[in-house]
Formats: C-alpha cells, structure tokens, sequence
C-alpha cells in the first residue's frame, strides 16, 4: 500500500498510552496507517520529567525517573511482555517499605534514609518515627525492627501482622467483590481498623499516589485484583530509566509535532475526523481519518463535545507533585540533559554497583499524615541507589528545609476511581457488564480513547498497554508480544 493510500491517524498525547498505540499502528504488518503524534509539551512526555543526578561523592550519573516507574509479575502482564518484545533492559528490585508516621518537629530529616556508610537495613531501622519494616516478596526474614522498638514489642507486631496479612490475602482469594467501594468491601470482611489504616491504606496509597479517603471510594476489584496478582511477584525496575522504553516506542515515527497544544477534536459528516491545534507559528487544523485521545478524562472531555454527555468530566482527577531532594549526608546536582558529554556518562546504578547491597535493595519510607486537612495522606520517599531520595505526594514539600534540598520537582495530572466512574468508564468501552450503551461509546466518530484509567483496574501503566491493545484490536493490527 502506498504512503498516500494510508490512513492518516492522529494520536494526541506521547505517555505510554499514546506511544504504544502509536508504535503499534506504525509497525502494522500491511503498512496500512501513518501516524502523526501531537504533544503540548517541547518533547514526548512519557520520560520528560525523568531527570540525571550525579553524585559528587562517586561522580556516578543516575537517572531518575519521575514518577517512579517500577513494575511487578502477574499485575504488569502486557507491560513486562511488552518490554521484553522491545528487548527493554530490565533488573529485579527489592524493597524495604518503611511504615512510619509523620511527626511536624522532624521535617524533612525522614527524607535522610540513608547515607553512605550504612547499609539498606541499617537505614530502614533508622527512619525516624518508624513502626514497622515489610521486606517486598519477605526477601528478609526477619525485618529490620524499627530503632525506636523493643524486640518483645516488635515480635507483637509481626504476630498481629501474619493474622491480619493472612486474613486480608485469603479475603482476597476467596471472597469476591461486589459493586462497592474499598472502604465498603474492608467493612465487609471485618478486617481490624489499624491494620487497614497503618498498613493498608498507607501502602497501597502510594501506589495511586493519592490521599487515604480518595483511595477509600475505589472500586474495591481494583484493590482486590492488584493485592491478588501481584502477591509473590518480583519487582522491576527498567535499566537506565524509561528513556529506554520511549526511544524504542517512538523509533521509526516521522510526524512527531511537539509543542502542538491541541484545542479541538470535531467529528465530520465525511466520517474523517477535524483537529485544531495551536503550535509556536499559530493557530493550525487538519484532517485525518482517525484520532486517539490518550489524555487524562477531563483533557479528553474538553477536547471532543460528544464525550461531555458521558459524565467523563466527572471522573476525578487530582495534581500529584514529586520532588528530587538531595540526601543530608551526600551532595548531588542534575545533569543537563542536553549535555552529551555528561549524558553519555549515564549508567544503570544496579549494574553499575552490582555488589552493593543499596543497589538491588532499596528503602521507601511511607510517611503517614493520620490527621489533618484533607484527611490522611502518605508520603513515600524513595532512596535511590545514587543517594537522592525521591519525594512523592510531599507533606511539607512547601518547607524552607525541604526547598533547600529540592533538585527538581515535577507534577502530573492523576485519575482517581470510584465505583461510579468505573461504571462510566465500561460503559464507554461496551463492557456488558457496566450497564446500558447509550450514549457515545469508544470508536465512534472515529475517536478512540487510550490511557491507563481505560481499562477496568488500577491507574497504572498496564491501563496504558491494554487501551492500546485494545486500539490496535479494533484498527485490525497485530499485537506482536500477544503472541
């Protein structure tokens, strides 16, 4: 088929989402579609908050990525066969989450995990005001025990903790959820209040970077089905950052418009599709046969009208912030990127550091907010290999201390669930299960939606492969790592 018989698709968006679908129709087997990728940003966005630390201790250069991008078996299943089809390096983890509460006097000193004399579990005993160490996979046996504990105390806790651990894995396994949320489906299964607030909410509210009221009204199968497929599974995290994956996702695509903010999708009675744009030069339109929106539901609301009649818009959405802090005990500064000579010195620090412990073993510590404005939250705060500790969702990140040490701080737009958006969001993918299909629905007018809330299940980057899946379904493409 020649490039002028081609279908002309627009993707709108350059995460994961719009990257692999983009990757997938440019590599049709019968070269049936050409791809144009629109991105409001000066560059494709899936890595651009992603930054290069070097440590003036070793001179060794990280790169961080931000958000943090880790993976596991089992829940990750069409992402880790995707990479592994892309031939993506990857390395196993393991981590050492440190439960711990958030005391105003201490500050940013939870955020110094970890300096260069000791050790992962020497510093995960450390984090001040801890109350509990969990070993990712009880790759440790036993824990570390908090400093701050007695040993006759701490072997209490761990008691109380294989009941309830047991008691909240076998609810998982053997008592299926219904149309309820989380805080619904705990109630349900009578687990204890502590577990659930100290442990439960804590973890798993890091995961979906969210407060602990807002991750409360998820649907409880995206809880339960993550808790499930990820039980036992290893970690991974991508060899020198997902740079890696992007670079592979975009090779080959030619019509790449980066600061191209788009203002409008408009369907035609031709069947093609209209997009307008506003870009360095001005105000642009053209039209193309096809369309993928793989944005945030709000964005994707605004853009195409016909979605406004969805309840799309009413999916919440809320501002994550994460903060690259140098640690107390090393001195670190970023690596401009468009700097090759630096750059080129960029390397994974797993392999880099193969026989230091901190490499393959690193400690985030949840730092829980149980009162307060806006209910409890949780902070993690991430040690990375290089000594740099990466802040997510903050609770004093407006602190002059904490301002001291920030190297970078970055923000991305997250969508929550609830049981009723989850409804919307099936229904829109003519998910029979999800009630009634009236209204617009996915492929109409030509658009179709990618993200990772398109899915039923946690917003993670599995969402984003299956909607893209699901695209190149639908577009009549083969999905090469199906296989």
């Amino acid at each position: 088929m020649t490039e002028t018989a081609r279908e002309r698709v627009a993707i709108i968006g350059t995460g994961l989402a719009g990257l692999t679908t983009a990757h997938l129709l440019q590599n049709d087997p019968k070269k049936r579609y050409a791809v144009t990728l629109l991105e409001q940003a000066d560059s494709l966005s899936f890595d651009s908050a992603s930054v290069a630390v070097k440590s003036h201790e070793t001179g060794a250069v990280e790169r961080v990525d931000l958000p943090m991008r880790a993976s596991a078996g089992g829940y990750y299943a069409n992402l880790n066969r995707m990479y592994h089809h892309l031939e993506v390096p990857m390395h196993p983890v393991r981590f050492l989450f440190v439960f711990a509460k958030a005391l105003k006097q201490r500050g940013t000193e939870a955020g110094n995990c970890q300096d260069s004399s000791q050790s992962p579990s020497a510093a995960a005993s450390a984090v001040p005001d801890g109350y509990f160490v969990h070993a990712s996979n009880l790759h440790q046996l036993p824990p570390p025990r908090p400093s701050a504990y007695s040993t006759w105390r701490y072997l209490l806790e761990i008691l109380y903790l294989i009941i309830c651990h047991a008691w909240f894995r076998a609810a998982c396994f053997l008592v299926r959820p219904h149309d309820e949320s989380f805080a619904q489906y705990l109630e349900r299964i009578w687990l204890p209040r502590r577990y659930t607030t100290h442990y439960i909410l804590p973890l798993m509210s890091s995961v979906s970077t969210c407060t602990h009221d807002e991750l409360l009204a998820f649907p409880a199968s995206d809880l339960v089905n993550y808790n499930k497929f990820s039980y036992g599974q290893q970690h991974y995290t991508v060899c020198g950052g997902v740079q890696q994956v992007q670079s592979r996702l975009s090779r080959g695509i030619e019509d790449i418009r980066v600061r191209s903010r788009v203002l409008e999708v408009l369907p035609r009675s031709s069947g093609k599709v209209l997009i307008r744009w506003q870009d360095t030069v001005g105000a642009q339109e053209e039209v193309f046969d096809r369309a993928v929106l793989a944005v945030s539901p709000d964005v994707a609301s605004r853009l195409f009208a016909p979605l406004k009649t969805t309840g799309l818009d009413k999916i919440p959405t809320t501002w994550v912030e994460s903060l690259v802090l140098t640690n107390a005990s090393r001195a670190h500064s970023l690596v401009d990127s468009d700097d090759r000579t630096s750059q080129g010195k960029v390397a994974c620090m797993h392999h880099a550091a193969v026989e230091v412990e901190s490499a393959s073993t690193q400690v985030i510590a949840l730092r829980t907010q149980f009162s307060g404005l806006g209910g409890a939250r949780s902070e993690a705060l991430h040690t990375m290999p290089s000594g740099v500790v990466v802040s997510t969702c903050p609770l004093d990140g407006e602190s002059e201390a904490t301002q001291k040490r920030t190297l970078k701080t970055a923000g991305f737009r997250r969508t929550l669930r609830t049981v009723e958006s989850r409804a919307t969001v099936k229904r829109i993918f003519r998910d029979g299960s999800g009630g009634t299909t009236d209204g617009w629905v996915n492929g109409e007018n030509n658009v179709w939606l990618a993200g990772s809330w398109c899915w039923d299940g946690m917003v993670l980057l599995e969402g984003c492969v299956v909607s893209a899946m699901r695209v190149a379904d639908e577009f009549g493409v083969e999905i090469p790592w199906r296989k």
